[in-house]
């Protein structure tokens, strides 16, 4: 499970979720160049592929926050998107967005459920 640092940005949980998601697939493409991946395991020596994985996802996915807001969004225009799960995703994207521009303090998690 990711935790929020201090000063990191605050996003909705699931937001969170998606842009784990996308870091995860980042990192399978950057990865798949060997210059990322002998860089990669010299920082992370001793540890295990699913562990560099893990870590990498940990400490880069809050730069895909925007990406997923964005893969969010495209669901409310997506014809195939039932309504439903529009409703669903403008909820969450309504709460990100009381979210926007605030960061985590330490001992208070802004992440909403």
């Amino acid at each position: 499970m990711a935790v929020q640092k201090t000063g990191q940005m605050a996003c909705h949980i699931q937001v969170r979720d998606v842009a784990m998601a996308l870091c995860g697939e980042m990192y399978e493409v950057l990865m798949g160049d060997n210059k990322f991946w002998t860089a990669w395991q010299k920082q992370n020596q001793g540890a295990s592929r699913r562990e560099m994985e893990r870590r990498f996802i940990a400490k880069n996915w809050p730069q895909c926050i925007g990406e997923a807001r964005k893969a969010l969004t495209l669901i409310l225009i997506n014809l195939n998107s039932t309504e439903e799960m529009k409703e669903q995703v403008m909820d969450v994207l309504e709460k990100d967005q009381s979210l926007r521009g605030q960061t985590t303090v330490a001992g208070i998690n802004h992440v909403l459920h």
